[in-house]
């Protein structure tokens, strides 16, 4: 076991971006998005020195105490007890330095895996079982295309209906074109504030968003799509995405559209150009992200989820987040203070 320096991390990034279970939430880049958390990563090495498992543990301090989160980690050979046992005793010494009372983690492990979720519990994590849709930190619910390694833009075009393959060419027929890049910025953050309002959806700042593009040079891409006007040039802004590209996923993370010519179907366009920058980068899998699978949970999500439905790729129900509690006392107490919280915010 090994909390490692900070000039180590790069090593990590390269184990993590290698890995079968890596994840960009897992990349020390992401540590530099989440600015108000602090941040250590545990690892631990075979004979060689090589890193055999490792998990990057954001802390959020709430007020002497500290709650420590490791979305999609550890990163680790889930069959392992040996590496887990040593990770679980790297996050202990993290939790007695900065007074963390528990910590949760949410691996990309299927609600079906039984034997995983069981080698979870052997190595001393609790879980709540089926939890409900907003008692969790990340969706439980995912829509991924899970085939996509290998294949070309021609096979992936067919595996779509052919009205989703006739939107996709209508848009640029009659003026959709596709920008890439940071310096699309400010007309990303217009319509996704305006998306956030008219759908009631927490929005990040645009701070927040351009950390996570100079974060990862390499691994997020913004994209808009626009429509050109043939007479004057001048464009109109429709839609865009971000999406970060790491450890073989391609993830759609953020995305926005607006009302405008609504009949051009730009958000089809959008998706394809995502889509096939996921191809180029060899990826196993594009993440369309966070749905709702019933009205009941999320309305705006369950609409979401019937538009993501149509690029044939499938629900992906992950177990639920994992937890150690270090201070049950402190987890009571901060949980009680929570709720309380919470209730005054919605009366």
């Amino acid at each position: 076991m090994e909390i490692l320096k900070k000039e180590l991390y790069g090593e990590f990034d390269t184990f993590c971006s290698n890995h079968p279970k890596g994840a960009f939430q897992q990349a020390p880049a992401w540590a530099k998005v989440k600015k108000n958390w602090e941040h250590e990563i545990v690892v631990t090495r075979d004979e060689n020195g090589n890193i055999i498992g490792g998990v990057s543990v954001l802390i959020r301090k709430i007020g002497p105490f500290g709650m420590m989160y490791a979305p999609r980690g550890p990163v680790c050979d889930y069959t392992d007890k040996a590496v887990m046992k040593d990770l679980i005793e790297g996050i202990r010494v993290v939790a007695k330095k900065h007074n963390g009372y528990k910590f949760i983690c949410d691996p990309l492990v299927l609600v079906s895996d039984a034997e995983t979720i069981q080698f979870f519990k052997d190595c001393g994590f609790s879980i709540k079982e089926h939890a409900a849709f907003r008692d969790t930190i990340q969706p439980r619910y995912n829509y991924m295309l899970t085939y996509i390694k290998d294949m070309s833009e021609e096979a992936l075009l067919k595996k779509f209906s052919t009205k989703t393959r006739y939107y996709i060419n209508y848009g640029p027929k009659h003026g959709v074109v596709v920008k890439e890049g940071i310096e699309y910025l400010d007309d990303f953050y217009r319509i996704y504030s305006e998306t956030g309002k008219r759908k009631n959806f927490t929005i990040r700042s645009k701070a927040y968003l351009e950390s996570m593009l100079t974060s990862f040079p390499d691994n997020a891409r913004l994209y808009m799509c626009y429509h050109q006007n043939d007479e004057t040039g001048e464009l109109t802004a429709l839609c865009g995405g971000l999406s970060v590209q790491y450890a073989g996923t391609t993830s759609h993370v953020y995305g926005c559209s607006t009302s405008t010519m609504s009949n051009l179907k730009a958000t089809n366009v959008l998706q394809w150009a995502m889509m096939k920058w996921a191809l180029a980068g060899n990826c196993h899998t594009y993440d369309m992200q966070g749905i709702a699978t019933n009205k009941e949970d999320d309305e705006e999500l369950y609409s979401v989820y019937l538009f993501k439905a149509k690029f044939e790729g499938g629900i992906v129900e992950t177990a639920g987040e994992f937890t150690i509690t270090f201070n049950p006392l402190a987890d009571k107490l901060i949980s009680l203070a929570l709720n309380i919280r919470s209730k005054l915010k919605h009366h």
